[in-house]
């Protein structure tokens, strides 16, 4: 008795279960429908903006000036030297703070790099 008991439970279960499990499937997605016919071409050529994009920038009715490039550093080779000079300015006060006298070597480097040229 307990075992049809404990059958008809588990096939109760599996009844109930099956249910929702088919209900969560879905159908196969449809491609999208495709036309046969060839989109017609446009009537007239495109806007000039949309095939030179640089025309917007430039001001109405007359042409602008080329643009040269600065004659100046760049910007990173400015940082990069700045940078360096600021290294050594540390390395000259270390010394100062250490008692190395400006007459030794190691000072002696160091002022000459400062002193030179584009530095």
């Amino acid at each position: 008795m307990k075992r049809t008991l404990a059958w008809a439970a588990i096939l109760a279960l599996s009844v109930a279960g099956a249910a929702p499990a088919q209900a969560q499937t879905t159908p196969m997605p449809v491609p999208p429908p495709v036309s046969p016919a060839m989109p017609q071409p446009p009537g007239s050529a495109p806007s000039p903006i949309l095939t030179q994009p640089w025309l917007l920038h430039q001001p109405f009715g007359r042409a602008a000036a080329p643009v040269s490039p600065p004659a100046t550093t760049a910007p990173i080779d400015q940082q990069k030297m700045q940078s360096y000079r600021s290294d050594l300015l540390s390395q000259q006060r270390a010394l100062e703070n250490q008692g190395v006298s400006p007459g030794s070597p190691q000072y002696r480097d160091i002022q000459q790099q400062l002193q030179q040229p584009g530095r």
